[in-house]
């Protein structure tokens, strides 16, 4: 054995604790947010962690990969996880069990606990018990959040939801004591849960590592991998002398002697120190040293000779085999959340914002606002597709927001007129119109759970069908430097004329929405309150309903109902859908679209497309509005 090698190995085992400290912090990184109460929910959490980790820790750098798994599995459309599957057998190719030893943060806190004095007891005679965490890891995280589904399609993550004491320990403990709202909300699953977690603490004081060796369905995972990881032990049988100390010390009653590869051996390397011969080390690669060892007159190292070497073969030939699987892994980590029958074009952060279970009312909102943005993101791409898919909707229906999901008639449609467009554009399309059909299961969870999270158009609203949620962008009217004149009416009555509405203003923000775009309702608080900053300063917003032109009594009702609803008090506006304004207004295909009009009637600058509820939204409508107010006092 290379002596290099050997002592390399000793220093790893001897550091352990300290790498399992760094571990744990790595991925707890965010400290502060414990203070705050809050989770952490940056690009860092699109990574899953090797180790069992809770996601709703507010520490958390990044995902754990057993609730990234239950989540996407268990959506409302059945997605098998590459990006997951995929980073944990890279990782089991690549560390086995190593992760368990050196990496897990709950591993870690298992060992911690066990070693508070008193009665320790064996796990020898419990070995069955072993098994168990396989049981857990097939139907716990894979197929019960498949099969068991709520009513808006979408399963329960059952490990995190009714089994990891992780989740109460790093996640509802401490958002619990920071947060009065969380603290109110806890009920019997949690008293549940904490019961769970203190039989673990109970466990871990009595025996090393119980979770671990009975329950942990991502151990169970990574044992699965131990034979063929390049991370292994080596056994020199020329130098063992057959004493059993390695045995004896090995708390996950592993003789490494007869399975140095064990599925239970979680590379801690104890036997390593305890051996007096220096016969177990560390190796990492494709090792077949064992099937060189000379014979010796000894026959009971003949046959661990043998058994090694044969040992060796196989964990050689499996390696080999896993290397096109590493290839996949790494095509799979790079686009998270990606299923094969889906086209390139969907977007993998809509699969992770759906996974994300919000802790309280305002984490909620934050997520129903995200969401709804990425649904009219989908709808202001692929213009021209959009537009032909709502030209071909049935004109003589109605599509009515009493509970059926908008993704689900976006479908129908595109079915219906699937002839008009190539194969690539079909699979454009129905990505599209499925993932707005998972925001909207996902909406709809959200408002079950948090009611007033999000801004939904209320039931029994209807929208023409050829026009329901048209997409195209803004292109025709980006051209124009000044906004069509127009004699009209506001949705009480009253006469309004162009000239004098821009006039009287130093800037005017037109918004251009209809009554059932989400995005549309949902942003129409963040203009009430933008109206009110303008009035500060010589403006106003000016809503333009694209239903109600040419003055449609009944779509005045739905309009002037909503925004009653929502708390609007800015002046919404229509005038005739032949006139310039009007023709002006056909135009725009996409909604929300906002317009932004200088004294002058000039529009300035191009116009924002989408919500104005993001920051970067609404960092771009500021700058268009100061350039107004600018060119009005020139």
């Amino acid at each position: 054995m290379d002596k290099r090698e050997n002592t390399a190995s000793h220093v790893l085992a001897r550091f352990r604790g300290f790498i399992q400290a760094a571990a744990t912090l790595v991925t707890n990184i965010h400290l502060p947010n414990f203070a705050k109460g809050s989770i952490y929910q940056g690009a860092g959490k699109t990574v899953c962690v090797p180790g069992l980790n809770c996601y709703s820790c507010p520490a958390a750098s990044g995902a754990c990969p057993i609730g990234s798994f239950q989540s996407v599995v268990g959506s409302s459309k059945f997605n098998f996880s590459y990006y997951v599957t995929g980073t944990l057998i890279l990782l089991g190719v690549l560390l086995g069990r190593f992760v368990c030893g050196f990496l897990c943060p709950f591993g870690w806190l298992q060992e911690l606990l066990h070693k508070i004095p008193g009665k320790k007891l064996s796990t020898k005679r419990l070995k069955a018990l072993t098994y168990i965490k396989y049981v857990v890891l097939l139907f716990a995280v894979v197929l019960l959040p498949v099969l068991v589904v709520n009513d808006v399609g979408m399963g329960d993550p059952f490990f995190c939801k009714y089994v990891c004491p992780q989740g109460v320990l790093e996640g509802a403990i401490p958002l619990a004591i920071a947060n009065a709202g969380i603290r109110s909300a806890l009920g019997q699953l949690f008293t549940w849960k904490l019961f769970v977690l203190i039989a673990v603490v109970v466990l871990s004081v009595l025996f090393y590592r119980p979770f671990c060796k009975w329950i942990c369905p991502l151990g169970a995972f990574y044992a699965l991998m131990n034979k063929v990881s390049l991370l292994g032990i080596r056994v020199d049988a020329c130098k063992c002398v057959s004493c059993g100390k390695c045995s004896k010390v090995c708390q996950m009653d592993v003789d490494v002697t007869r399975a140095p590869n064990h599925a239970e051996c979680i590379r801690c390397g104890k036997c390593i120190g305890a051996c007096p011969v220096d016969a177990i080390s560390y190796r990492y690669g494709l090792d077949v040293s064992a099937e060189k060892l000379p014979l010796t007159a000894d026959k009971k190292k003949n046959k661990l000779r043998q058994n090694g070497g044969m040992t060796m073969k196989l964990s050689k030939i499996a390696a080999l085999f896993m290397v096109p699987v590493l290839a996949l892994c790494l095509v799979a980590c790079s686009a998270p959340g990606s299923n094969a029958s889906e086209p390139t074009g969907s977007d993998p952060k809509i699969a992770e914002l759906i996974a994300q279970e919000p802790a309280n009312a305002d984490e909620a909102a934050e997520l129903y606002a995200k969401l709804m943005q990425k649904e009219n993101d989908i709808l202001s791409s692929d213009n021209a597709l959009w537009e032909k898919v709502f030209n071909a909707a049935n004109k003589e229906s109605t599509m009515i927001e009493d509970g059926s999901n908008y993704g689900d008639f976006l479908l129908k449609t595109i079915d219906g007129a699937k002839d008009e467009f190539t194969a690539d554009e079909l699979k454009t399309l129905k990505a599209g119109a499925q993932q707005i059909k998972e925001i909207e299961d996902k909406l709809e969870s959200l408002e079950k759970k948090f009611p007033g999270c999000g801004n939904t158009p209320s039931a029994g609203e209807s929208v023409d069908a050829s026009t329901a949620g048209m997409t195209a962008g803004a292109d025709a009217s980006s051209e124009a430097t000044k906004f069509p004149s127009f004699t009209g009416k506001d949705l009480d009555g009253n006469d309004v004329s162009s000239d004098e509405l821009f006039s009287k203003n130093k800037v005017t923000v037109m918004n251009f929405w209809f009554t059932t775009c989400k995005p549309c309702v949902g942003e129409l608080g963040d203009l009430e309150k933008l109206n009110q900053e303008l009035a500060k300063k010589g403006g106003q917003v000016v809503g333009v309903n694209s239903f109600t032109l040419d003055g449609n009594k009944g779509e005045i009702a739905d309009a002037k109902d909503v925004l009653s609803k929502k708390g609007v008090t800015y002046k919404n506006i229509w005038f005739k859908s032949d006139s310039e304004a009007g023709k002006f207004t056909s135009n725009l295909f996409s909604f929300p679209t906002t317009y932004v009009i200088d004294q002058n009637g000039n529009i300035v600058g191009d116009p924002i497309v989408g919500a104005i509820s993001s920051a970067e939204q609404r960092a771009a409508l500021d700058k268009l509005i100061d350039q107004a107010i600018a060119n009005s006092e020139q």
